[in-house]
């Protein structure tokens, strides 16, 4: 217990939360009936899975009546004393209860005595260790919600600036370039086809006017801005329930992180055997057969649970592997002590089932040792400030997640530059042209056509703009909203001047949330600040007077949350304050 709850006293007081009872409640009974199904004797199999349905049902009544006792008593906190009383008298009355039960059934129980001396060691540890680690359980699944946020934010991070995720973007970026080169050297030559020696200007304009149209870019165009939308149900899926795929894949280097750092002392892993083996002692074995099997079984343990510490103080690779078999060999012990009693002393009524002592008692020992590992206070403190490791799978799975949002902004920025740079060059063309022909200006209808052919040649030299300082950024995407909406911009002086990669991404950012609010929130006042947090990292503030609110759940993986995903490796909210919408970003800045 003092490795689970430090410093626990007497006199100290402690929150009660019954909210794990319920579970206590049928773990115990699960126990007790593996027990009871080689041991007791009943009229049938079905009786005995009935009585101890209403055993369990009764006791998880008894306990929800008592936390509302205590509820509208206002009692919050109670002493260890207090907590382990409250367990023997809710332990009392499940015995008696118990008792009942089995009469009315016909099954046969053990003695009385036998009976309170297990319901002792049920009050005094079980029933308080479920009430005091339900008073944890949200300072855990806190610390574990902490944890995952924090590992994704720092896998992203990894992720974005790997080397297989250059190399997503070298095959995403030479894709796309490759698809528009080609349709753009198509057209060029179709235009260049047309001989102006051998056609009039209108014959000449007739045939050039119909490629100006440009069909294939304007579809490029269309595919690229559409790219995605239509999300995969897998990926979409993948997104909602990555915390218990997180959790799996995570299991192994959270638990050998911790095993190494705040290992479980050896007292603690036999402690816990013996706290599960007692109540088959108590209720199964004479005085005399427990005075000689016990102490050599609780011998055996404590020998091999310091085999288990001493492997995994060890630094090999195979530590976690070897310690977890040793962890189940040790909840194999009581059946190799029993066979080895029932060789020389064979005695039907202290026969332990084999599919209990090399099956139920093992694994569910396994499983309980592992997860107290994991979720001891010592083991918690090392989750908020060690270094943040991910598995193979969970980093494979990011950096597709991370390329996906990748190339679908990638595709939004080259269709907006298909249809802002190629696609109005084009229609431009054919209005200089047409006034050319009208004019018969022949000089003016071939320079433009040489122009023309001399972009389409070169189409994608303006897409990587030279790098500009964040208030130039910021305010080149702010200038077509001006007039549509008023803006006040706040920007921290020390940022003003900053150039990296990252500042088109800040604007990027900012064009969306301007067009959020404008678009889907109907609002006409936006108040934006970019503020330093330090440590390479920037805040982005909106608040806007929308008067539609935002959607309570993402309905769609839209573009917006692809680009804010990707610039902020996740870390942003929406959230509705009395009649505003805040909108909260952090990025990195490097």
């Amino acid at each position: 217990m003092r490795t689970i709850f430090p410093k626990l006293g007497l006199k100290d007081r402690y929150r009660i939360d019954f909210s794990l009872i319920p579970l206590g409640v049928i773990f115990l009974e699960l126990s007790v009936l593996t027990t009871e199904i080689g041991k007791a004797r009943h009229r049938t199999l079905g009786d005995l899975l009935l009585m101890r349905l209403l055993h369990t049902l009764a006791l998880i009544a008894i306990a929800f009546m008592l936390s509302q006792a205590f509820k509208r008593s206002k009692k919050r906190e109670l002493s260890y004393p207090t907590i382990a009383v409250t367990g023997l008298c809710v332990i009392s009355v499940g015995i008696y209860l118990h008792r009942i039960l089995a009469s009315y059934f016909e099954i046969e129980v053990i003695s009385l005595h036998r009976n309170v001396m297990t319901g002792l060691l049920q009050g005094l540890f079980w029933f308080p260790a479920f009430i005091l680690i339900g008073s944890k359980r949200t300072e855990i699944f806190s610390h574990f919600r902490e944890y995952e946020k924090r590992l994704l934010v720092a896998t992203r991070a990894l992720s974005r600036n790997s080397i297989e995720f250059r190399e997503i973007q070298i095959k995403i970026q030479n894709e796309i370039r490759f698809s528009l080169i080609e349709k753009c050297n198509t057209l060029r030559d179709a235009i260049k086809g047309i001989n102006l020696n051998n056609n009039t200007i209108s014959e000449a304009n007739a045939q050039i006017q119909p490629l100006l149209v440009g069909e294939d870019l304007r579809r490029l165009s269309m595919n690229l801005e559409t790219f995605g939308s239509e999300q995969s149900q897998a990926t979409i899926l993948g997104q909602n329930v990555y915390s218990v795929r997180l959790l799996a894949n995570q299991f192994k280097i959270l638990y050998e992180t911790t095993s190494k750092a705040a290992p479980l002392k050896s007292r603690t892993y036999a402690g816990i055997l013996l706290i599960l083996i007692t109540p088959a002692y108590i209720n199964y074995f004479t005085w005399k057969q427990t005075l000689i099997s016990y102490p050599l079984v609780a011998l055996a343990i404590f020998s091999f649970s310091k085999l288990i510490t001493k492997e995994l103080a060890k630094a090999g690779i195979n530590t976690v592997r070897n310690s977890s078999i040793l962890i189940y060999l040790t909840g194999v012990l009581p059946l190799v002590s029993n066979l080895i009693g029932q060789s020389i002393n064979p005695d039907p009524n202290t026969r332990y089932p084999i599919f209990i002592g090399a099956l139920t008692l093992p694994l569910g020992y396994f499983v309980f040792m592992k997860v107290l590992q994991v979720l001891q206070p010592h083991a918690l403190d090392l989750i908020k400030k060690d270094e943040l490791v991910a598995s193979k799978e969970l980093r494979d799975a990011i950096t597709k997640i991370v390329g996906d949002e990748f190339s679908h902004t990638l595709s939004h920025r080259w269709a907006i530059y298909i249809h802002g740079k190629i696609l109005t060059r084009l229609a431009a063309t054919a209005l200089k042209l047409e006034t050319a022909k009208n004019a018969e200006d022949l000089k003016t209808f071939q320079a433009t056509i040489n122009s023309l052919t001399e972009l389409l040649s070169n189409p994608d030299s303006e897409f990587e703009k030279a790098e500009t300082d964040l208030d130039s950024e910021i305010a080149s995407r702010l200038d077509p909203w001006l007039g549509l909406l008023d803006i006040k911009l706040e920007i921290d002086s020390k940022l003003k001047s900053i150039r990296s990669e990252r500042v088109r991404d800040i604007g990027e950012v900012i064009e969306e949330i301007i067009s959020n609010s404008m678009r889907h929130g109907k609002a006409n006042e936006v108040h934006l600040r970019v503020r330093d947090l330090g440590d390479k990292n920037i805040e982005i503030i909106a608040v806007d007077n929308a008067p539609i609110e935002p959607p309570m759940n993402q309905i769609r993986f839209g573009l917006g949350t692809r680009i804010f995903n990707l610039a902020s490796d996740s870390r942003w909210s929406i959230t509705r304050v009395n009649s505003t919408t805040v909108f909260k970003l952090v990025m990195a800045i490097e």
